[in-house]
């Protein structure tokens, strides 16, 4: 009976780890608005995804702006130009995180938050550009109207409303999962072959979380149009968040090889342990 017991505890233990490490990330780089800031501020020194955003920019920009029809071609112009020394502006930085800012609230409000898709909201980019054009043309403009781009589809964004509700029970599973693993090797007549079993599962649990991280990427990669805001945003922020769920992924496989080593040097252990007489 305690065998059983051990067995079904460490079996609840890795299953648990399997649900716990992605929704514990998730609440920490995606929910959390100042991790999800973190993990794409890259993107703005990414060089695709500056121009596609260029091209949306100026035509939007300009139409928002109220320039009188007959200086729009100028303005068109001056913004293309403009436009292509963006991100060296004073004002790109805070622009972008501005930007990242206020899509995480957008987002992740249930108030504003889209059913259709993840939505990106541009003001703040917009609002540089209207200050660059304004320099240029000698005239201000007012400050730049929301100006939104879906990214993704329905499936999508009902995956990342089952990811934000998962994330918040990342505790309660982490919690789960070590309660579990201990219960364990308390039932177990053996504790050094349930902590190599533990192990061995949690190395399995690191690679099938690392081919649906590869999975979710090439997902990701293959959305929008190509040269769209839409498509290289899905496609670049789909690698970052590869990338960053990376070393997770790394230290369960560690977590998970240290186990299996300690445990099938305590299971040999007791093995050469001679019999009480």
């Amino acid at each position: 009976m305690r065998t059983v017991l051990s067995a079904l505890s460490v079996l609840l233990a890795v299953v648990l780890t399997a649900a716990a490490v992605p929704s514990l990330w998730i609440e920490r780089n995606v929910v959390n608005e100042d991790g999800f800031v973190r993990l794409l501020a890259p993107l703005n020194r990414d060089a695709d995804f500056q121009a596609a955003l260029g091209k949306s920019l100026t035509a939007t920009a300009v139409s928002a702006s109220g320039v009188p029809a007959p200086l729009r071609p100028a303005a068109t112009e001056l913004a293309e130009k403009t436009l292509e020394g963006l991100t060296s502006d004073p004002a790109f930085p805070s622009a972008w995180e501005s930007t990242l800012r206020e899509s995480h609230r957008l987002n992740f409000s249930p108030a504003t938050a889209s059913t259709s898709a993840f939505t990106l909201e541009l003001r703040p980019l917009a609002d540089v550009v209207l200050d660059r054009l304004g320099a240029g043309l000698g005239v201000g403009f007012s400050d730049a109207p929301s100006i939104t781009v879906p990214v993704g589809n329905a499936q999508q964004r009902a995956a990342l409303t089952f990811a934000q509700d998962a994330a918040a029970l990342a505790l309660p599973l982490s919690a789960g999962a070590v309660l579990a693993l201990l219960l364990g090797l308390l039932f177990a007549r053996r504790r050094g072959t349930a902590l190599a079993w533990a192990g061995g599962g949690l190395l399995v649990v690191a690679g099938l979380l690392g081919a649906g991280t590869f999975l979710m990427a090439s997902v990701a990669g293959s959305q929008g149009s190509q040269g769209s805001v839409a498509g290289v945003f899905a496609q670049r922020a789909g690698q970052l968040l590869a990338d960053a769920f990376g070393p997770w992924i790394v230290g369960v496989a560690a977590v998970g090889a240290v186990f299996l080593v300690v445990g099938l040097v305590l299971g040999a252990r007791q093995r050469r342990r001679p019999a009480p007489q």
